[in-house]
C-alpha cells in the first residue's frame, strides 16, 4: 500500500505475495511497481485500464515485461486487449460484454506463465493448459466501484497458498460474500458495505460445497 518509490522494494519484501494495480499510474507509482515487481514474490498483477490511453497501455506493457506475474487478472476488455482480441475500453470500465476466448488465454498464459482470470458475468480462469468458469454473485457488484480491486486482494492473500487453489478460492469467496450481501441491501451504497461484512463473517465451511459454481465458460468463451 505505497506509491513512494523509496519504499516499495522495502515494503514488497517483507510480504508472502504483491498485488500490482494500475488504478492511478502515475510517474511516481508506476517507479514503485517497477521497483516491487523486482523482489521475486508472488505477484497478482490487475491491469486496470489497459487499453484506454496510449499512456496506460505502455505502462502496463513495461511492467509486465519487467516481471513474472503469478496471476493477471482483469475484466472481459483488458484480457481481450492484452491476449490480442478486440475489446473496448471506456476509461477504466469494459464496454466489452464478450468473454475471452479460452484458447486465446490459455496462449496468453502461456507466454506469461501466469493464471489468467477475466472477470464479467462468469469469471473466467485459465492456465495454458485448462480453464474453469464462475457462476453466481449479484448484479450489484456493476454498480459499486472497486469490486475487482477487492477480488485481485483477495487473491493477493490466497495465493499464498496456492496459486490456482487461491485464485479459485478468492473468486467463489466473492460471489458468495456479493449474493448474501444483495439479500439485506436497498442499493448499492449498503451493497457495498455489506459486502465487506459478510466476506469478514465468511468460514472455510462456507466454501466446502460451493462445487455448483464450476460451470461452462459463457458464448465467446471457447473456441479457436
Amino acid at each position: 500500500m505505497s506509491r513512494c518509490p523509496r519504499e516499495a522494494a522495502e515494503l514488497a519484501a517483507s510480504a508472502d505475495s504483491i498485488v500490482i494495480n494500475t488504478g492511478t499510474p502515475d510517474e511516481s507509482a508506476l517507479l514503485a511497481m517497477n521497483r516491487a515487481v523486482k523482489t521475486g514474490k508472488k505477484i497478482v498483477f490487475d491491469p486496470v485500464g489497459y487499453g484506454a490511453t496510449a499512456f496506460r497501455t505502455a505502462a502496463v506493457n513495461s511492467l509486465l515485461s519487467a516481471c513474472r506475474p503469478s496471476v493477471i487478472k482483469g475484466n472481459y476488455g483488458e484480457i481481450r486487449l492484452l491476449a490480442g482480441q478486440a475489446g473496448e475500453m471506456r476509461g477504466v470500465d469494459s464496454e466489452c460484454a464478450t468473454a475471452p476466448l479460452v484458447p486465446v488465454m490459455q496462449s496468453l498464459a502461456g507466454r506469461t506463465g501466469a493464471l489468467i482470470c477475466a472477470t464479467g458475468p462468469v469469471d473466467i480462469i485459465a492456465d495454458g493448459a485448462s480453464a474453469r468458469a464462475f457462476s453466481g454473485g449479484s448484479a450489484l457488484m456493476a454498480r459499486i466501484s472497486g469490486g475487482g480491486c477487492l477480488l485481485g486482494s483477495l487473491m493477493g492473500v490466497l495465493i499464498s497458498g496456492g496459486i490456482a487453489a487461491g485464485a479459485s478460492a478468492a473468486v467463489v469467496m466473492l460471489r458468495l460474500a456479493a449474493e448474501r450481501a444483495e439479500e439485506r441491501a436497498k442499493g448499492p451504497g449498503a451493497f457495498r458495505a455489506a459486502l465487506l461484512d459478510e466476506l469478514a463473517s465468511l468460514a472455510p465451511e462456507d466454501l466446502m460445497s460451493q462445487e455448483w459454481r464450476m460451470c461452462e465458460p459463457p458464448e465467446g468463451g471457447t473456441g479457436a
